[in-house]
């Protein structure tokens, strides 16, 4: 079994070729790891990974940045308290609970899952060519600036704000708690059995199309 070292230094890396799962208590101030990446035991540091996949199913205490190829998972029964940055082609898959942003810069998207134990207290930025998926619950609020869409799927909820910049949709079949803003050429879809208990603003060439139910006022420009 592959033993790390944890190296009480600004940082400790740990560059491998393979995959390992790491079991283990550790307190760094950073890891900077290559490769893919399982960490089941409590980790207190930020951690940095390249071209691979970083998978938590412990405790992370810090925030988490992955570049290259390869995605974040917060598996279910994990937590983190910290921010997550994703800058490559790959996905940041939530199943956990975080305590923190989500920040999705390359082309990869941002998945909130049903899990039982799921939650998320922080804000979903998805700055690249990737979507936002929910499907759990939420309390923040969610800002496409690229080309893909938001999707609220039915049983999820959110108490934040849906914002779209860009050329994607938003899609809503569970329920929105704020307001709903589409500001570039995508339309707002209110499913049926979709609830918006704020306001609704489209402020380009798109259009809303509403089956659900909007407590507040629909603006379209």
């Amino acid at each position: 079994m592959y033993h790390p070292r944890i190296i009480k230094s600004p940082i400790a890396h740990f560059v491998v070729s393979s995959s390992f799962v790491l079991s283990f208590a550790a307190n760094a101030n950073d890891l900077e790891l290559v490769g893919d990446y399982t960490f089941s035991g409590d980790v207190s540091g930020n951690i940095k990974i390249s071209e691979g996949t970083l998978t938590v199913e412990g405790q992370l205490d810090g925030n988490i940045e992955q570049y290259g190829n390869g995605s974040v998972v917060i598996s279910d029964g994990a937590s983190v308290d910290g921010n997550i940055k994703e800058f490559g082609p790959g996905d940041v898959f939530q199943a956990g609970n975080i305590d923190g942003n989500i920040e999705e810069e390359g082309e990869g998207s941002v998945t909130i899952a049903p899990a039982a134990g799921s939650s998320l207290d922080g804000n979903i930025t998805e700055k690249g060519e990737g979507g936002v998926v929910v499907q759990g619950s939420y309390d923040g609020v969610i800002l496409e600036e690229g080309s893909g869409s938001i999707i609220i799927e039915a049983g999820a909820s959110s108490d934040g704000d849906v914002v779209e910049k860009d050329s994607g949709d938003i899609v809503i079949r569970g329920e929105i708690g704020g307001n709903v803003e589409e500001s570039g050429g995508g339309n707002v879809i209110i499913r049926l059995y979709g609830i918006v208990y704020g306001n609704v603003t489209e402020k380009d060439d798109g259009s809303v199309f509403n089956d659900g139910v909007v407590y507040g006022n629909i603006f379209e420009d």
